[in-house]
């Protein structure tokens, strides 16, 4: 149930607490998936005497009390977190007068149904409507990669959304009481982003503009963000020069200092990373080969606020050739491909021998190349997925690639596949 209320001088102990839960996530014990998705606590956090934060490891929502109501930013998961907001809210603000969604992932926007009572005004950005028909004529598919990506239970129910009520373009405007909120579009994460900022207590909240870590630049289930226009929305927002920045993704509060410093080092990870697949590219190097040659720059690799804990320059690189590039990689071989079950086959037919290539897999795995046996054990694998000993070596292999990864997306993805093979090889026994 909710937690605690920390006062204006209590932000400090918060982001502690959010360092050591954001540490515990990244060394779960052996092959644990990582768990960042509380279904039934909230934090409250009071950064200012108008501000108020709902906090969840993985997604924040905010609200402002003004002198006549209370704007909710962003909804939480779904209605039942929702409503311990709410009722947070209702014991010094409301009634609740506008939502604004910062984005239309659904930890955003699924806790909506609980702050209707007051009918407000939904405000979001015009693209946001289309994002939510997208969930919900793909909701088996986006149900399978969230049970992947988070560890969750399959889930493949259509989601029940509630759209917003207002749309605007590229930036608005509204005065409630005594202050001003100033809407900002940004092609981020999303395409339908939104920032905000309110001048009279000097604050931008900036939805997953910022995430407790490495930005979300890259994910390998999902489809392209936008890593250039991502740097200059927090261009944008720098240029306000916020006494304070809240995040809905991980930690919520950013004060002074860290609220600059948390942008910098933003700014600059982004540009870094696209600037040298940028390079990249107009030198024609393959993207398999990309993703070992990019990297942060040193001064950054050890910044607080990049941690590689949710996403990776990996998957970025992934994620920004794909938008400035298409799939042909200009291998002739690669432009109409046979489905890669049939080349594998072939390949299989020269080698002729299964235990060739269960031993080299081996010889690979015990010279540290786990990545690279993987890959050629899947040439037994793609032919005959119920091989019991490539499934025990993959299961080896996937387990010492759990062991040295603290991303959430990749190592809950070995996880996975781990889980599959323990269930197969526990059927053969």
């Amino acid at each position: 149930m909710a937690k605690g209320d920390s006062g204006d001088g209590k932000s400090a102990d918060r982001a502690e607490r959010d360092r050591k839960a954001l540490e515990s996530a990244r060394r779960p014990k052996g092959d644990q998936a990582i768990q960042v998705i509380d279904f039934t606590q909230i934090d409250f956090e009071r950064p200012h005497p108008d501000v108020g934060v709902a906090c969840m490891l993985i997604a924040n929502a905010s609200w402002v009390n003004t002198s006549d109501g209370t704007v909710v930013i962003d909804t939480l998961l779904m209605p039942p977190l929702g409503e311990m907001m709410r009722e947070k809210i209702t014991e010094d603000g409301g009634p609740i007068k506008k939502i604004i969604y910062t984005h239309g992932h659904r930890d955003h926007v699924g806790g909506a149904p609980a702050f209707l009572e007051d009918s407000p005004e939904i405000i979001a950005h015009r693209y946001l409507p289309e994002r939510l028909e997208k969930y919900r004529i793909l909701h088996e598919h986006r149900a399978r990669i969230a049970s992947i990506q988070f560890n969750v239970p399959f889930m493949p129910g259509e989601p029940a959304f509630v759209e917003p009520t207002t749309l605007y373009d590229f930036a608005m405007t509204f005065s409630l009481g005594d202050k001003t909120f100033e809407l900002y579009h940004a092609r981020s994460e999303t395409d339908d982003q939104t920032w905000v900022y309110v001048p009279e207590i000097e604050t931008a909240f900036v939805g997953d503009l910022i995430i407790a870590g490495f930005p979300n630049i890259g994910n390998p289930f999902k489809p392209t963000r936008f890593a250039l226009s991502w740097a200059r929305a927090l261009e944008a927002v720098r240029a306000k020069r916020p006494k304070m920045v809240i995040a809905h993704g991980g930690r919520a509060v950013y004060k002074g200092d860290e609220a600059t410093e948390a942008l910098d080092a933003n700014i600059e990870g982004i540009y870094s990373i696209h600037d040298q697949v940028v390079e990249c590219i107009n030198k024609d190097m393959p993207v398999d080969e990309m993703i070992h040659a990019v990297k942060l720059p040193e001064r950054l690799k050890d910044s607080p606020y990049l941690r590689f804990v949710y996403s990776r320059p990996e998957f970025a690189v992934y994620n920004i050739y794909r938008w400035y590039h298409g799939y042909f990689d200009l291998n002739p071989a690669h432009l109409l491909p046979r489905p890669q079950k049939e080349v594998n086959d072939e390949i299989f037919g020269l080698i002729g021998d299964r235990a060739k290539i269960l031993e080299r897999s081996r010889e690979l795995f015990a010279e540290d190349k786990a990545q690279l046996a993987l890959q050629v054990l899947d040439v037994l694998l793609q032919r005959d997925n119920e091989d019991a000993d490539a499934r025990r070596l993959r299961l080896d292999i996937l387990e010492v690639l759990c062991e040295q990864d603290y991303c959430l997306m990749s190592r809950n993805t070995w996880v996975y596949f781990m889980e599959k093979d323990r269930e197969f090889l526990a059927s053969e026994e």
